[in-house]
């Protein structure tokens, strides 16, 4: 992959970026490409590969090798999202860096013994959570094309109206008490007739719903909004909501519980809902491209004999 600054440069470049200072006493844990990596970072990479090792490939009878390799793998991804950032001339505004101080603070105040314990110091941090910053930075400068391109809006409001519903409930399991007793069919078959009962004395009304559960004994939800394939309801849920028209109270029924449900228009809950999740639905819509576009970039990055 071609880059328009090169390898010597961009290592220049990263030991400059967000520290200001340009010799950095730190011992060198290793040198990636030609820019030197101190064993602060290398500490903190290694840490975190301990703490959470299949989120970084190893199973949990790692070996100390193995581990060590995980983590200046970490080193390696760490100087080429500092030089990638050098390199498209990008910034980081005001709000970001103090959202960056907010967060080193933060972690610090949580876990100081532990990061003392690691070797890693407060500017360490610092540092590693500004390179996170470029690597949103990155991300936002090859993908997000502002909301002034109506082409690009358009896409991300139709996968975001495509993969998003909101909806208010009630459920109940067909469990009778806290034993874990199934309910009987006849039990079961009572308590889906209220539920039924609820959806027809609803109507299109929102209030109505909620009333009708109330009356029922139950308390309704407030407005949710669900992802699609997201955990924690059952199979065909999303999709049988969906389906549905906004307004519209349905009884859903499945192996283990019953829920009624009214369906909520996206579209009326206004823009603020569409731009709480525009960020997200851009990161989905384009993961399999930047990952690909990461990995090429990453590749030509290599630890140094």
């Amino acid at each position: 992959m071609k880059k328009t600054v090169s390898l010597l440069l961009a290592a220049v470049l990263v030991s400059l970026a967000f520290t200001g200072c340009v010799f950095d006493r730190k011992k060198t844990a290793l040198t990636v490409s030609g820019a030197a990596v101190d064993e602060e970072i290398f500490n903190y990479y290694l840490d975190k590969v301990e703490q959470r090792p299949a989120d970084y490939g190893l199973s949990q009878d790692f070996s100390a090798g193995e581990a060590k390799e995980a983590a200046r793998e970490q080193c390696v991804r760490y100087v080429a999202f500092n030089s990638c950032f050098a390199e498209q001339g990008l910034s980081l505004t005001v709000p970001e860096k103090v959202s960056i101080a907010d967060n080193v603070n933060n972690f610090w105040l949580r876990g100081e013994t532990h990061y003392k314990k690691i070797g890693v110091s407060k500017s360490t941090l610092t540092k590693i959570f500004t390179c996170e910053a470029y690597k949103d930075a990155i991300f936002d400068h090859l993908y997000d094309k502002g909301t002034a391109d109506e082409s690009a809006e358009g896409l991300i409001k139709s996968y975001f109206y495509s993969n998003y519903i909101s909806f208010r409930n009630i459920c109940a399991y067909f469990t009778g008490d806290e034993s874990g007793r199934r309910l009987t069919e006849q039990e079961r078959m009572d308590l889906v007739s209220v539920f039924a009962g609820i959806a027809s004395a609803s109507g299109n009304d929102s209030d109505g719903f909620t009333t009708a559960c109330a009356d029922a004994g139950y308390v309704a939800s407030d407005i949710m909004v669900l992802e699609k394939d997201s955990e924690g309801y059952p199979d065909g849920f999303f999709e049988s909501v969906d389906m549905m028209e906004a307004g519209q109270v349905s009884v859903l029924e499945y192996d283990d519980c019953v829920f009624a449900v009214r369906k909520e228009s996206l579209t009326d809950l206004g823009d603020g809902l569409y731009s709480s999740y525009r960020g997200t639905c851009i990161k989905e819509m384009y993961a399999a491209e930047w990952e690909e576009y990461i990995e090429d970039y990453v590749s030509s990055f290599t630890v140094d004999a």
